[in-house]
């Protein structure tokens, strides 16, 4: 046989490559672009919300043994004591990453890529059993387009938001149970596919949407008795039911009153003023999945306008859906896709139009994260259509597409893909995302706020920063706080917090004053305002004013511990130690532990001269916080002097595990 025909023959043996040799490919391929697009992120710190999950969560710093707490309490408290919804099971994968790998950004950023990259594969084989008669590249374009969009680098890159992502990993897990139930009629498909719906639903409850997306899937995709359409709806009642027993049974919840720079539908709006907002936002996702710039932490008022009936979108949006409508329902059956594509899109995002309810950020882009699936699906087939690649020829080789087919599809990864790494650099920290995105944010009057608060938080955690930087972090704080105040005038936190960094750092309370006056004004129990204000009326040596002030913050809230110390040291000043004594029993009397308060009371009786009826007060601040050095020390060498050995070597002893 000639050189030729051994050659030939070499080639008609070569083994085709097999369907699973092809799936672990590009599963390869999802996983090697996730990190590529996403990897950086594993350098970043914690940013914006992830404190309150992981950073200064006490909860999830107990590790596994919070987890029966967990179920008990909603997800977190922030720093203004209102409290964040049902989703538990999110903060147990927190607890539990806390307990085997402590608090490392760089880990949680790892899983939370990780967990996409699954995700993007399994969505990827759930299209696949979607669409069993269409070619392989269809899932996968669909798939890669879903991975790559800058739209989801809220989700992946915010530790916080490890609750979008688990919750739609358990919508994908419920939808494909649900999907083999109609293929083999085994009833513990069912059992699982409620399983996982109360698994999304206890990670998100953005999922709720899902329990009309699965149901209109299987109708749009499968034949099925309606009878077992009745199963399906019957097995949705167990995850509604232990979510909702769940939720009512927590003992933490504490009402949240949402603001104005967060949404002013919330101020008494009825439906109909709010639906020309919902077209808008339906807009607002459109145009950022096609156009996704400029991405932003938080949009909130009035970066996106609160629409009425006369703004030009609105009608634009209005005039675009009647035809839409028209297409899907006479196309419902012969172009089945695309009509799905349309109504996931509009299902999934229905819940954050601010029609049926309005959405604390007006808009945000981790809300788009389940919705955008269906523009992907409406994408891919567009992409398909545009080079006249037949979807049903699932035989075909790849060497029969258009090659442009495959280069467009590589023009958008670049671009997409390419925006979405530019957005690790961004939250790199929460004073670089801050000061990123508020660069195009000019009319969000929080994200204003933020970047102000993360200036002065730059101050406070660099102990050896130059006055020049310190002016330079002032400056800003007081240009952004003034910013918010524009869109805002009666941002309340805002006028708090800009009287007290003219105090603070300027030096000036009687610029803060007018400030800090009109957020009581604006709000008559804020407690912090009352305090800050007393402390710049005791600055001015406004000393009746500010005992009045102090006086009305413990009155407001008699827990609040910061009052108590300047208090006690206005009522040393004019030797009213009555009053000390007084004020101090009685934080002491409704339970209020605090060293501050025996020091307080123990300073009352030694600037009297009463050492003796001091001491006992100050071995009991002691008791509480035991590292206080300059009491340690006062302590020892009284005991000392008095002969009591013991007593001397002990405070010594603490003293000098106390550090500086």
């Amino acid at each position: 046989m000639s050189s030729k025909g051994k050659k030939e023959l070499k080639k008609e043996i070569v083994p085709a490559i097999t369907e699973k040799q092809i799936h672990r490919k590009i599963v390869t391929f999802f996983f090697v672009l996730c990190f590529i697009i996403y990897g950086k992120s594993i350098g970043n710190k914690y940013a914006m919300d992830d404190e309150y999950v992981i950073h200064n969560n006490i909860q999830v710093h107990k590790g596994i043994k919070a987890i029966p707490e967990i179920f008990k309490t909603t997800y977190i408290i922030d720093d203004q004591n209102s409290s964040y919804e049902y989703r538990p099971l999110v903060k147990v994968f927190y607890a539990i990453e806390y307990q085997l790998f402590g608090e490392k950004p760089g880990i949680s950023h790892f899983i939370n890529i990780l967990l996409y990259a699954i995700t993007i594969s399994f969505l990827f084989f759930l299209l696949l059993k979607l669409f069993p008669n269409y070619h392989y590249v269809f899932s996968l374009t669909i798939a890669t387009f879903f991975l790559i969009h800058p739209l989801h680098s809220e989700v992946v890159m915010s530790i916080k938001n490890r609750d979008e992502l688990l919750s739609f990993f358990g919508c994908l897990l419920s939808l494909y149970f649900y999907l083999k139930f109609t293929e083999t009629d085994k009833k513990i498909n069912i059992f699982f596919g409620a399983f996982f719906m109360l698994f999304a639903l206890l990670s998100k409850k953005d999922s709720m949407t899902f329990f009309a997306i699965i149901p209109v899937t299987i109708w749009f995709f499968r034949s099925l008795p309606l009878k077992k359409y009745g199963l399906i709806f019957m097995s949705f009642l167990l995850p509604l039911l232990l979510f909702r027993l769940g939720s009512r049974n927590v003992s933490n919840d504490i009402s949240r009153i949402v603001l104005e720079w967060e949404n002013p539908l919330f101020q008494n709006t009825s439906i109909l003023h709010r639906i020309p907002t919902g077209f808008y936002t339906i807009y607002f996702y459109v145009k950022m999945y096609l156009i996704p710039h400029p991405l932003l932490s938080y949009y909130g008022y009035n970066q996106v306008p609160i629409a009425s009936w006369t703004n030009p979108i609105v009608w634009m949006v209005i005039l675009g859906l009647i035809p839409l409508v028209y297409f899907a329902i006479k196309n419902i059956k012969t172009n089945k896709t695309l009509v799905y594509g349309m109504f996931y899109f509009f299902t999934a995002i229905s819940m954050f139009t601010n029609i049926l309810k309005p959405v604390v950020g007006i808009v945000g882009e981790r809300f788009a994260y389940i919705p955008s699936l269906g523009l992907c699906i409406i994408s891919a087939w567009g992409l398909f259509k545009l080079f006249s690649i037949p979807i049903e020829n699932i035989k075909a080789k790849l060497s029969s597409f258009n090659s442009m087919f495959f280069f467009t599809i590589s023009i958008i990864i670049l671009i997409y893909g390419g925006r979405t790494f530019a957005r690790n650099s961004a939250w790199k920290d929460t004073y670089t995302l801050y000061k990123t995105d508020v660069e195009n944010a000019s009319e969000s009057a929080h994200a204003h706020s933020l970047f102000a608060a993360a200036s002065i938080q730059k101050i406070r955690e660099n102990s050896e920063m130059s006055n020049e930087e310190k002016r330079l972090h002032v400056s800003n704080a007081i240009k952004h706080y003034q910013e918010a105040l524009r869109i805002i005038p009666n941002y309340i936190s805002c006028l708090n917090n800009l009287g007290m960094v003219y105090y603070t750092y300027y030096n000036k309370a009687e610029e803060g004053i007018p400030y800090l006056k009109k957020a009581i004004q604006l709000k008559p129990d804020y407690v912090e305002a009352y305090f800050n204000l007393a402390t710049c009326h005791l600055a001015l040596k406004h000393y009746d004013e500010a005992e009045k002030m102090y006086l009305e913050s413990i009155k407001l809230n008699p827990k609040f511990i910061n009052t108590y110390y300047p208090l006690s040291n206005l009522y040393l000043e004019k030797k009213q130690f009555d009053k000390i004594l007084e004020l101090n029993q009685n934080a002491i009397n409704i339970g209020i532990k605090s060293d501050i308060l025996y020091i307080n009371m123990g300073n009352a009786y030694f600037i009297k001269g009463d050492t003796l009826s001091a001491v006992p007060f100050f071995e009991k601040g002691i008791e509480l916080t035991p590292g206080n050095r300059k009491l340690n020390s006062f302590l020892a060498q009284f005991f000392q002097e008095k002969g009591n050995f013991k007593k001397a070597s002990y405070y010594y002893d603490l003293m000098s595990r106390s550090g500086k």
